[in-house]
């Protein structure tokens, strides 16, 4: 099948979908007048709406629920070469990192600084202008200040620790000033304690009802039915708009496999998705399980568990978990499912060859404190090929193996 890309709309209030348990979350905090904390922490999977909330809050909450706000909104990570949910037309007080654009700090202070009356001496370094951003903000006791770091653990981290050391550790001190961040896999090790203690709540997936409301308000009409949508997308809003267009459910399976990897770069994307593809059978894997299970798909290619896991990593779309690496639910739920319906065979030669590795792991005597978790991985895998129509294991043990050597 061709691969096609439907354009994901850019932020409309119109089109948004209330989330209002987060954000009464914020605007309490926003109202108090001595917060003890000052930051909120967004977690949660790519597609679950965290540019969105950011959006909405910056663009219509803080103009139309509360008074006395000024709020930056700085997206530190681009989701791909054809998503703009800001819109083509930039608006005051927010930056949008494009792909392959690099922001500095002084941008920031820039930005910052613009729309805030503010006169900086000559030749101001950067210590002078956060010190006259701060003594602008505490001039202003009544009012509130919120700076917004959307797509922040996704981000390069050497920008995130400027940002903290020289802009976010100064300004936290002030009791109207506040932060909210939002990103997805592994979160950053902040030091500034108003971080470390920040507010933190991850978004969840929509019901079929709130789907349902989605299609409404985007004015889509799809084939498939709204819980089918609920069912391969897991209630994640990216993928409604997306599933709405499938013509069935299993080009809907592809469009959602696809949606996942367009965060990853053009050029690499293939070969990444092969790894997620390979490793999504398990629910958690290391270096030699990633060797192994790339091998068995690729029929023979040999490559470098280490760099196989460090090149997932990078995409945020995995997480490492009770000392292995677990690719994200939504990512693994998708995958499965796609293996499952379109490449059935590669489904069954990747359950059996991890059956094996896990029955080999199971009978090692230097093992054996392990057996009971080397058993539970024997049995999913048993029932995954059961599901497939492999009752007895030996039939597929063989030809398996051979083919993964």
């Amino acid at each position: 099948m061709a691969e096609t890309y439907i354009t994901s709309s850019p932020y409309d209030p119109e089109k948004f979908i209330n989330r209002e348990e987060e954000i009464q979350q914020i605007l309490t905090l926003l109202k108090q007048s001595q917060p003890r904390v000052r930051a909120v922490v967004i977690d949660g999977d790519r597609g679950i709406g965290k540019t969105w909330l950011s959006l909405h809050l910056q663009r219509t909450i803080f103009k139309e629920k509360i008074s006395g706000i000024t709020s930056w909104l700085f997206s530190l990570w681009s989701p791909g070469e054809n998503y703009r949910p800001e819109g083509e037309k930039a608006q005051a007080n927010e930056r949008f990192v494009r792909e392959g654009e690099q922001l500095k700090l002084d941008e920031f202070l820039e930005i910052i600084i613009k729309n805030l009356p503010i006169e900086l001496p000559p030749n101001s370094t950067l210590a002078d202008k956060v010190d006259s951003i701060r003594r602008y903000v505490q001039s202003h006791v009544d009012d509130r200040f919120v700076l917004m770091l959307d797509s922040a653990y996704e981000s390069d981290w050497s920008l995130i620790e400027q940002l903290e050391t020289h802009i976010l550790g100064n300004l936290l001190t002030l009791s109207n000033f506040f932060v909210i961040v939002t990103g997805r896999g592994r979160p950053y090790p902040w030091k500034v304690p108003y971080l470390i203690e920040a507010i933190r709540f991850g978004l969840g997936e929509f019901t079929v009802d709130q789907i349902k409301e989605q299609l409404q308000k985007f004015g889509l009409s799809s084939i498939l039915s709204v819980k089918d949508i609920f069912d391969i997308g897991q209630g994640w809003p990216l993928f409604t708009e997306h599933l709405a267009h499938a013509k069935d459910r299993a080009e809907a399976l592809d469009i959602a496999a696809r949606i996942f990897f367009l965060v990853v770069p053009a050029t690499v994307r293939k070969k990444i998705r092969l790894y997620f593809e390979s490793l999504s059978p398990l629910e958690g894997f290391g270096e030699s399980e990633a060797t192994l299970m790339v091998k068995t798909y690729e029929k023979g290619e040999t490559l470098d568990g280490r760099t196989i896991c460090k090149e997932m990593n990078e995409t945020h779309l995995i997480s490492w978990k009770d000392g292995r690496y677990v690719i994200n639910q939504p990512v693994q739920n998708i995958l499965c499912r796609y293996l499952q319906n379109r490449k059935k065979n590669d489904w069954i030669r990747l359950n059996c060859v991890a059956y094996r590795h896990f029955e080999k792991q199971y009978n090692e005597p230097s093992l054996k404190r392990f057996q009971s978790f080397f058993e539970n991985r024997m049995e999913a895998h048993k029932k995954s090929l059961s599901e497939a129509g492999i009752r007895d294991l030996r039939t597929c043990t063989a030809d398996e193996m051979m083919e993964a050597k």
